[in-house]
């Protein structure tokens, strides 16, 4: 993992590298990663965006929790749908078939994340059965987003408003009871949500307890949103996944999709999709030990580290 971008300003890195080596670095869409693409199309060389990887922490990244993992992309950058990037060229290309360790990795991988509850953020407390009135009811949930979320400026998501989603999940499931997860930036106070809850149909609750999200996800067999991360772990645990928008999980065969992507041309299972976000596109490197890492020690690792919280 290529850690000395994190250390120093990259608008001063992307300067020096002007007159460098010309291997221009930034974060994704941010204004970092547009310096950085602003100066690969002006002098050549090379481009890598970084964005944070899928299991990223045991707290939140605006808490300063350190990171264990990081993507790098030298095409474009997973959440942006309007372009490709390297996950979808690996998704349309690789030969998943062949490689049997990777995917016996994957599915080693998503038996831990099942088993032990691992999602993006690892700090928060499991979801108690209380928090439903009724274990026998049929539930389907509503996945709210921090408003100006990146993945929702470049997830293809203008055709549909929040009040689509919205309707959509209370029309399509009358016999079900509608919930919104409000996202654990906008419960810290960080950040404002997607979604104005004061406007929300009466029909619909709100969970406003920060819970762990694969262990809320096993009470829901289904879910609506527009680009959230935690779409694809609602598919790790079974759910069915309705997408509004075009989120890197999308557009494979895998979710109800409501927009379309004309360059994702192959059907994918979600053990593949996996393997490529989680495996292929992510390095992995332990912040408790400063080294190199993978998949499955980062996973055995947050285990051990959240025993301790």
């Amino acid at each position: 993992m290529n850690l000395k971008i994190l250390n120093i300003s990259s608008y001063i890195y992307n300067v020096f590298q002007i007159f460098y080596k010309k291997e221009f670095r930034g974060w994704g869409r941010k204004r970092s990663g547009k310096f950085a693409l602003w100066c690969h199309e002006r002098f050549g060389g090379s481009l890598m965006l970084l964005e944070d990887g899928f299991i990223r922490s045991l707290g939140l990244g605006v808490d300063g929790s350190p990171s264990f993992s990081l993507v790098e992309d030298n095409v474009g950058i997973y959440y942006d749908a309007t372009a490709p990037s390297r996950l979808e060229n690996t998704l349309n290309e690789y030969d998943f078939a062949s490689d049997t360790k990777l995917m016996d990795e994957a599915r080693e991988a998503i038996g831990l994340i099942q088993k032990h509850h691992i999602s993006k953020y690892n700090n928060t407390p499991e979801t108690s059965e209380e928090l439903f009135a009724s274990q026998d009811e049929r539930r389907v949930l509503i996945i709210a987003q921090t408003a100006g979320d990146a993945s929702l400026n470049y997830g293809m998501v203008d055709d549909y408003t929040t009040d689509d989603m919205i309707a959509a999940a209370t029309i399509e499931n009358p016999h079900a009871k509608v919930y919104v997860k409000v996202h654990p930036d906008v419960l810290s106070g960080k950040k404002k949500s997607d979604i104005d809850i004061r406007e929300l149909d009466e029909r619909v609750q709100i969970i406003t307890q920060n819970v762990n999200p694969i262990s809320l996800l096993k009470h829901f067999e289904k879910v609506y949103t527009k680009t959230s991360g935690m779409g694809f772990e609602a598919l790790l645990v079974g759910c069915e996944c309705v997408c509004f928008g075009m989120p890197f999980y999308a557009g494979w065969g895998v979710t109800d999709d409501r927009s379309t992507c004309q360059r994702r041309e192959a059907k994918r299972s979600v053990e593949e999709i996996f393997a490529a976000a989680y495996i292929l596109y992510t390095q992995y490197h332990n912040p408790y030990t400063n080294r190199p890492s993978d998949i499955l020690d980062t996973i055995h690792g947050i285990i051990r580290q959240r025993g301790k919280l």
